[in-house]
């Protein structure tokens, strides 16, 4: 479909950008830009992962997370975790 430059604008479309066509229950349609996530990277889309990242943040807002220097020191960190 081809779309005036307004309504592109108006939609935050980009000139060969995908839309998603809705029907509203009051029977209306709905124009919705869609933003494709790359198959390899959709993990990082999921609940599951925002949660952890939201996890690791308040970790080092709180100062519970660990730091580690040096290639060594972060070997020995993580040889501690398979104890």
């Amino acid at each position: 479909m081809v779309f005036p430059q307004r309504l592109r604008r108006e939609l935050g479309l980009e000139e060969g950008g995908e839309v998603r066509i809705e029907r509203t229950d009051d029977g209306s349609i709905r124009l919705c830009p869609v933003a494709r996530i790359p198959r390899d990277q959709r993990y990082f889309h999921t609940p599951e992962m925002h949660a952890r990242l939201a996890q690791a943040e308040a970790s080092f807002e709180n100062g519970t997370s660990t730091r580690t220097v040096g290639e060594e020191g972060t070997q020995k960190f993580l040889d501690s975790l398979k104890r």
